[in-house]
């Protein structure tokens, strides 16, 4: 084997980390025996499998597994019941916690220093490494081993992954978005650097002689899968980009618009979908397009790829104007398309002038109501607690909810974060921004900092939350939205969610 990527815990356990599935299917584009190993979800199966008899959970886990459509109810019930057994992990774990989303250890997950101070006390992965790792090197004989971190929920378990394949000379390198991000936008990789030496930038480019960054995910094919296990998910999720960057790359707190906006060219899209082996393709995958906004012409040329091998999908957009388009909705409905997250953000224009986000209420609202109205699920992005946002701002915001409600079938509620590098952080001044300093800086990790509208004592954080919790939430439909949207199993359930009036399945699944 050319490469064995391995995805350390934890990362959701309802579809591939999308950056590791990523790098494995452009390097078996590229024509290298690549093999994916997923950790975390092992790490998720061995917790599970100890707790086998806690009341309910064979039957949530059957449920989550082998259901093509999920009911709201049902399915909140079966998340409850699978939450109650990871929390058993403290238990055996004093200190940590984990969910579905998360693992927190009893140390500053932002201090890479102390981490490993914690793990040379009490490293809680070294049984599954021990499991694991020598059977994989002996059976595959991998000739290198990447190591893809996207989460901070992954750190720790990362750095004590390779202390393990240190400690037992096994040749690795590094990467993904999170290392990504700290070089480009954050703070601190030198501290990671201290106890991660072996560290890749590139999205996995460098890897190959000769390759460039433009042109390594324009071949991509299905990987080798290590691991046996099924992902909690009642149809398989694959990880897929149209596009890397974003097309519009001009919102002031955007920590990327440096990053280069990158087209996948057309026959990578066919070059995946027909290497997809047979036995996943019986379970009527669904495609997760993890483009930063999807690009309306790079969606064009992946529809009828996708009517074709009768593959549905679902993935971020804009609600811009060129989306409104009635026409345009119902043939990506037609195609394939079971959900659309839309950042909508803000029902306020000023607010979206102020930021240059480039969208309008006006153009969200017939967005939100022209997929509904064409069958496609809307899964709806709000961001609260931005510098300055005044209460009619955030009161607008619940208007436009209120007034598109029959078209708003999930909701997602943000408080904004100040990233460690943007525009917005060199016009502090011009936006009234104190920025503050987190306790012990100089040892952390940031991506993110601290700050308070000039005059104040608060950051406008406190306000939104308070907002939310009151005002926002006490519309009983909007209640009922937030209520519909799973706390831990997020858009990739959300996809497979049975809701009236929204686009059925067309697929015979065994």
């Amino acid at each position: 084997m050319d490469f064995l990527v391995l995805s350390p815990p934890v990362c959701p356990p309802s579809e591939p980390p999308s950056g590791a599935f990523i790098l494995a299917s452009a390097l078996s584009g590229h024509g290298y025996d690549t093999g994916f190993f997923d950790l975390s979800l092992e790490f998720y199966h061995r917790h599970l499998q100890r707790h086998a008899s806690s009341p309910g959970l064979a039957r949530a886990l059957d449920y989550l597994r082998n259901n093509p459509v999920y009911d709201p109810m049902d399915h909140r019930t079966a998340a409850g019941v699978i939450h109650r057994a990871l929390k058993l992990y403290a238990r055996e774990h004093t200190g940590w916690t984990l969910t579905a989303m998360d693992l927190l250890p009893p140390a500053p997950v932002h201090q890479p220093l102390k981490l490993t101070a914690m793990l040379d006390n009490d490293d809680p992965f070294l049984e599954m490494w021990h499991d694991i790792i020598p059977a994989l090197m002996e059976n595959h004989r991998p000739k290198r081993v990447l190591v893809s971190v996207a989460y901070l929920s992954q750190l720790t378990a990362a750095i004590s992954l390779v202390r393990y394949l240190t400690r037992h000379g096994i040749l690795h390198t590094v990467g993904g978005s999170l290392i990504r991000s700290l070089h480009a936008t954050g703070e601190g990789l030198h501290l990671l650097r201290s106890v991660i030496p072996r560290m890749d930038v590139s999205n996995g480019a460098s890897l190959i002689a000769g390759q460039t960054d433009r042109d390594f995910l324009n071949r991509l094919a299905y990987p080798r899968i290590l691991c046996e296990h099924l992902y909690l998910s009642g149809r398989p999720i694959l990880p897929l980009t149209l596009s890397t960057g974003c097309y519009w790359s001009g919102c002031r707190f955007c920590p990327d618009k440096d990053m280069k906006y990158i087209q996948i060219r057309t026959p990578a899209f066919e070059q995946f979908m027909a290497s997809i082996p047979a036995d996943v393709m019986t379970r009527a995958p669904v495609i997760h397009l993890l483009d930063s906004a999807m690009p309306k012409n790079r969606l064009r040329a992946f529809m009828p790829i996708a009517q074709s091998h009768g593959i549905q999908f679902y993935g971020f957009a804009r609600p811009e104007k060129r989306f409104s388009d009635g026409s345009f909705l119902r043939d990506l409905s037609q195609s394939g398309c079971l959900m659309l997250q839309l950042g909508v953000e803000s029902g306020n224009d000023s607010l979206l002038s102020r930021f240059n986000k480039g969208i309008h209420p006006d153009d969200a609202r017939r967005v939100l109501n022209g997929a509904a109205d064409a069958g496609i699920r809307t899964y709806v992005y709000l961001l609260f607690g931005l510098p300055g946002e005044t209460e009619r701002e955030r009161e607008d915001t619940r208007m436009l909810i209120s007034h598109a409600i029959d078209a708003v079938d999930f909701l997602n509620l943000s408080i904004f974060n100040l990233p460690k590098y943007c525009e917005l952080n060199e016009q502090a001044s011009e936006f009234d921004i104190d920025i503050d300093a987190y306790a012990e800086s100089n040892q952390a990790i940031e991506l993110y900092r601290p700050f308070r509208v000039r005059g104040t004592d608060e950051s406008p954080r406190k306000a939104a939350r308070e907002f939310i919790a009151n005002r926002f939430s006490s519309d009983e439909q909007i209640r009922l939205a937030i209520l519909r949207t799973p706390k831990w199993f997020r858009a990739a359930h959300l996809a497979l969610m049975k809701v009236p009036g929204r686009n059925s399945y067309g697929v015979d699944i065994p």
